[in-house]
């Protein structure tokens, strides 16, 4: 939940921010720095001795429970399309404007998805473990995955013309550097305690983890809470709540560093 609602204070995921830093958005330098900044702390407790316990088989059934709430999901979709210029169709709202409106048609969206999840999948393509795995093993197998898509989104970029330089007047983006610094940092930190970056939770879960499943989940919660309850940002600024939910957030992150530690003989 704090993973999202700190994303939510920069306005961006990992990949977003590497795709706002492609398009000339310096704010993601912020960004990105702050997420290194949080994996590097928890990289710490990781050295520590910080564990969550082992991995355990359950019943097939728990793997499916969120790919099968996907596929329910996508068939309510199916049944209540969206109707141009309305907010509501059937049971199901949608974004008549703002970055939720500017989505993709559903079977570019769903071919590009499977794509992507299939070469993340067999990559293993995770943001927070590009940058965990430099700093503890430096290792660059996954760091490699993850400049090479900052670079070919820079190129694409410049080629169609999108590329534009600057802090200000960037789409969905704000010019408080701490707060881009600070969101980030709260999110990397929780990813590395949580394992993986959302795009890494989002593809084991499609594998029948039931704890990145769980931590989907959460980032869902987390992203309601923030939006309706004033902590996510805005081009104007954080959200009046924003900075509070920032710091509570690292408190409970760092509680659960410090307490879910086994001593390393």
């Amino acid at each position: 939940m704090f993973a999202m609602i700190g994303a939510l204070v920069f306005l961006g995921c990992p990949w977003r921010a590497a795709l706002r830093l492609a398009g000339g958005d310096w704010n993601a330098i912020l960004g990105l720095a702050g997420l290194a900044a949080g994996i590097g702390i928890g990289t710490l407790f990781l050295r520590g001795g910080y564990n969550l316990g082992r991995t355990q088989q359950t019943h097939h059934t728990a793997g499916w429970m969120l790919p099968l709430v996907m596929i329910g999901l996508l068939c309510l979709l199916l049944i209540f399309p969206q109707v141009p210029g309305e907010a509501k169709s059937g049971v199901l709202f949608y974004s008549v404007k703002g970055p939720g409106a500017m989505h993709a048609p559903l079977a570019v969206s769903l071919g590009v998805g499977l794509a992507i999840g299939f070469i993340a999948q067999r990559s293993r393509f995770c943001t927070m473990g590009a940058i965990r795995d430099f700093v503890l093993f430096r290792q660059m197998h996954l760091l490699s995955g993850f400049l090479a898509l900052i670079v070919t989104a820079l190129l694409v970029n410049l080629i169609i013309g999108q590329f534009n330089p600057g802090f200000e007047g960037q789409p969905v983006a704000h010019t408080m550097h701490l707060w881009n610094f600070a969101g980030m940092a709260l999110s990397g930190l929780a990813f590395c305690l949580a394992g993986g970056c959302p795009g890494r939770q989002l593809f084991l879960s499609g594998e029948g983890d039931g704890d990145a499943a769980v931590f989907v989940v959460g980032m869902i919660v987390g992203a309601g809470i923030a939006h309706n309850f004033g902590l996510a940002s805005s081009p104007a600024g954080v959200g009046p709540y924003g900075i509070p939910a920032v710091i509570v957030g690292f408190a409970v992150c760092l509680f659960i560093g410090f307490s879910m530690r086994k001593r390393i003989a």
